[in-house]
């Protein structure tokens, strides 16, 4: 469940094919998928796939060494969904075998904690710091050189920026700098976060990897058919549609049709500003919804604005408060491991485990820092604003169904909470903040 209900739930996907690049024979599967043969596993949608080859070759701290790795998972009769190999490297090699769960015990633990080792440096500088503190900073820049604090685009987002310019100076210096969090205890270091952010910047797109129904669907897991136990997919889809038709609702009040939208400069200088090269002075983002550098139609700005707030609220959530759950315990999520991967399947012993792990004091920094991350601190729950800028009865009103529904939410969550083996609630809508706010030490 940890790719289902974990801190990183976004990067498993349908495998449709094995990558040549995976040393892996249909006889090494046979044994691990239970009746089927890997034709039937892939043709049934019961194979899934974790590729970070974003890693290849990424900056590390000294004399630490970060994998590029490969895995396959499966989903058994029971449909719970078990990793069944690992790759540690992107290239087929006698040093870079395929682990597999039937090796020996201690080795294909070993192979699972380097894999989450490198699992956890994509975690950190991509789906938690670039791709919501960083890509949304310029979100908040572009509404407020383009939009006037009256116009109603400008008010319907901005309580979702609320802190994060401050929280991001700070944090960037508190974690990202010399000696501090990411530069002792996560094994990409500050270089190698910002190489991550760079390389994944030309795949990431708005509309995609950044809209929640697009991103599950591109992967391949959308459907409870294939993916029947999802936490994640499950709740956080409730409040993104939640989110949706609040701010359908907005847009249609300000906009009764597209021919208003096209006479808005204020608006679509803003969409220009969003697709706009970074070289030019825009944000460089891609996959913004439009044509020619303009919104066409409503259903753009909703697209976008929706996105915004679920990143700044629910995205951010889930990427953030349940750091501490998955990393406190340093075999289960390690930031840094010690030494060199195992380069072969043979038997390696617990003295071998605990060896890997990084120094005492270090993951003592581990703990307390994630700990005052994963706090919900200080701002308000979703649509509780923390400062208010819509008054207009009528957006009012749009406002109060809103939290009506997200109290709806809130109690089915509930609900299937009480049913779950393993209570999942961190998308629970009353708490998740309203921004990306976290407490700063």
């Amino acid at each position: 469940m940890q790719r289902f209900a974990g801190t990183h739930n976004t990067v498993i996907r349908l495998c449709t094919e094995i990558p040549e690049k995976l040393g892996l024979t249909p006889a090494m599967l046979k044994p691990l998928i239970e009746n089927d043969t890997l034709e039937s596993a892939i043709k049934k949608k019961r194979l899934f796939i974790i590729d970070h080859s974003i890693l290849r070759n990424c900056p590390t701290i000294k004399e630490t060494v970060v994998c590029s790795p490969i895995a396959l998972f499966y989903r058994r009769n029971d449909n719970k969904i078990v990793p069944i190999a690992i790759q540690l490297f992107q290239d087929k090699a006698h040093d870079n075998p395929v682990f597999l769960p039937s090796d020996p015990k201690y080795t294909w633990i070993l192979a699972k904690m380097w894999f989450n080792n490198a699992d956890t440096c994509v975690h950190q500088a991509n789906t938690h710091l670039g791709y919501t503190h960083i890509v949304m900073e310029g979100f908040e820049v572009s509404i407020n050189r383009n939009l006037s604090k009256a116009h109603p685009m400008f008010k319907i987002m901005a309580p979702h920026f609320m802190y994060l310019m401050t929280i991001n100076y700070l944090a960037l210096d508190i974690l990202l700098g010399e000696g501090q969090f990411m530069n002792t205890v996560v094994s990409v270091g500050t270089e190698g976060a910002y190489e991550l952010i760079r390389r994944y910047r030309t795949k990431w797109r708005l509309n995609v990897e950044g809209t929640l129904p697009a991103d599950l669907k591109e992967r391949g897991v959308d459907s409870t058919d294939v993916v029947p136990d999802y936490p994640f997919r499950d709740d956080s889809l409730l409040t993104y549609n939640a989110i949706l038709q609040y701010v359908t609702d907005y847009v249609h009040l300000y906009y009764p049709s597209d021919k208003e939208l096209s006479e808005d400069n204020e608006t679509q200088n803003w969409r220009a500003d969003l697709e706009r090269p970074i070289h030019d002075g825009g944000l460089g983002i891609l996959g913004v919804e439009g044509v020619d550098g303009r919104f066409t139609s409503r259903e753009q700005p909703i697209q976008v604005v929706t996105s915004i707030i679920y990143t700044c609220s629910a995205g951010h959530a889930a990427a953030n408060f349940k750091q501490y759950d998955e990393y406190a315990y340093p075999m289960n999520y390690p930031s840094m491991l010690c030494g060199k991967p195992p380069s072969d399947r043979g038997s390696r012993s617990e003295v071998d485990v605990i060896q890997t792990i990084q120094p005492r004091l270090n993951h003592y920094q581990v703990m307390t820092i994630l700990k005052v991350l994963s706090d919900h601190s200080f701002g308000n729950q979703l649509v509780d604003f923390d400062q208010r800028y819509i008054y207009d009865p009528k957006a009012m009103h749009i406002v109060k169904k809103f939290r009506a529904d997200l109290c709806k939410i809130h109690r089915k969550i509930q609900k299937r909470n009480m049913e779950r083996e393993i209570p999942y609630d961190y998308m629970d809508p009353l708490v998740i903040p309203n921004s990306i706010n976290i407490l700063v030490l």
